[in-house]
């Protein structure tokens, strides 16, 4: 479920790369020359429809093995991917899963009257963000049982 998460709210929406030497690509013919500047747009990879058909709809079964295979490495790259990702990608990984565990076995997650529905980005931010900031309503579980 958290790939799926990462799939469509990247926690870097584009990736700053500078090749290290020259390279052609055949099929379209484009030459990237050495020290040119490269970006990676992850978040439209993330949401391309001819990899993820109906990127919007949140579809964690898109990340079962068999479905993982079949798709390009590449294809899923919120972290980055090579000698540049990010270092602290298992560990952002595990804490966030470690925090959801936390907060879940003491309290439910609801939509509140100011919860953005449906949930629109800010292109006015730095990293991805809901426009607006997001509210959620957080209860208490009884602990009783």
């Amino acid at each position: 479920m958290y790939a799926e998460t990462l799939r469509k709210y990247p926690p870097g929406t584009i990736l700053m790369r500078e090749s290290t030497s020259s390279y052609t690509f055949d099929a379209p013919k484009v030459n990237i020359p050495k020290g040119q500047k490269v970006f990676i747009p992850v978040y439209a990879i993330h949401r391309d429809p001819d990899i993820y058909p109906k990127p919007d709809v949140f579809d964690p079964e898109r990340f079962n093995e068999e479905v993982v295979q079949k798709r390009h490495p590449l294809a899923f790259i919120p972290f980055g991917d090579g000698p540049r990702n990010c270092i602290g990608a298992r560990f952002a990984v595990y804490q966030s899963k470690l925090g959801l565990v936390k907060i879940l076995r003491h309290y439910r997650i609801e939509a509140c009257e100011k919860t953005p529905i449906p949930y629109v980005n800010d292109p006015k931010a730095f990293i991805l963000a809901p426009k607006g900031g997001l509210h959620l309503k957080i209860v208490k579980i009884d602990s009783q049982s």
